[in-house]
């Protein structure tokens, strides 16, 4: 019996079998998973996000040269962004109303937050105001873009002529003089542990990043470094068609308070002890099937020798001589 075969039997078991419902309990708190149910949420729109896309239009900035002036991990959230943080607490709310009265438990009793030490995503934690306790886990942090941070697109392009490689190379593109996100990930795995490890059973909400998300689901759904590269090609609304020939993917693009679940439970409400499906959801348009995924199953590929020959095949050759 796996742990989650376990879990549904827990579940069966009649209201008479208190000890055995402990003893089994606590043998599975001693087998280290992932958590039951684990939520993401990107913060709201910054005061950076804002500026970003004010000089995208050519407008002008209010406030620049001081808002150029502070470290990234101290902007705050617009007005636009507090209402957005709002909407996704009014959403988790009900969500976890709806999963409480399924598995016939108090909503938010099982639940735990973390969150980037980032003010944005502290302040968007917080109107949020869902009723569980939070901790800062600063290997949430966003990306470090280095002397990259808060330079135009147009002063980045100067200073580092390699930009156009950050979606090529995806994983393994160096930001400026911060981080890769194969460096990210090797933080995120060590979050990642301590979930397993002391938080199993747990529904986890955390309040994190753009780029920290995307490592995550890299991690959690074992994609591979091109599927990073044609992911950020496709959620990006300036390149999807130029680079894919296809429209942009609002589903899975990680917009401000972009919530991404995933959960142990089976879709015939059996439990696994690997996480099974994952949904995304925009809480300003739930209902918009553009931009929402439904639980989807997924995927993690194995493959053969003759598989990965098939996979290398697609890189062209550059050297066929040999030295």
């Amino acid at each position: 019996m796996d742990r989650g075969q376990m879990q549904s039997f827990l579940q069966g078991l009649p209201d008479g079998g208190v000890e055995l419902r402990s003893a089994l309990k606590a043998l599975l708190m001693s087998t280290t998973v992932m958590p039951r149910t684990f939520t993401l949420v990107r913060h709201g729109e910054s005061e950076g996000n804002a500026a970003k896309r004010l000089r995208e239009k050519s407008l002008p900035v209010p406030n620049e040269e001081k808002l150029r002036d502070q470290h990234t991990s101290l902007l705050r959230l617009t007005p636009r962004g507090v209402k957005q943080a709002q909407r996704a607490g009014e959403w988790l709310r009900e969500d976890f109303a709806r999963m409480a009265r399924e598995l016939g438990e108090t909503p938010f009793a099982n639940a735990l937050g973390f969150f980037s030490p980032y003010v944005r995503a502290m302040e968007t934690t917080g109107e949020m105001d869902l009723p569980i306790v939070w901790m800062p886990d600063a290997r949430l942090c966003e990306r470090n873009y280095g002397d990259l941070d808060q330079l135009t697109y147009e002063e980045r392009a100067l200073r580092y002529a390699s930009l156009d490689k950050r979606e090529r190379h995806g994983m393994f593109w160096p930001a400026g003089t911060g981080e890769t996100l194969q460096a990210v990930s090797t933080r995120i795995w060590q979050h990642f542990y301590k979930l397993c490890n002391e938080h199993s059973e747990r529904d986890v909400v955390e309040v994190s990043h753009g780029e920290t998300i995307l490592t995550k689901r890299f991690m959690l759904e074992r994609w591979l470094p091109e599927e990073v590269v044609r992911m950020m090609y496709a959620t990006d609304t300036r390149l999807s068609e130029k680079m894919l020939g296809v429209p942009t993917d609002f589903q899975n693009k990680i917009v401000n308070c972009r919530i991404v679940q995933y959960t142990r439970q089976r879709e015939d409400g059996t439990w696994s002890s690997s996480y099974t499906r994952v949904r995304t959801i925009a809480p300003l348009e739930p209902d918009n099937p553009a931009m929402n995924l439904p639980w989807t199953p997924i995927v993690r590929r194995k493959y053969s020798s003759a598989q990965l020959l098939e996979y290398a095949r697609q890189f062209p050759h550059f050297l066929n001589v040999a030295a």
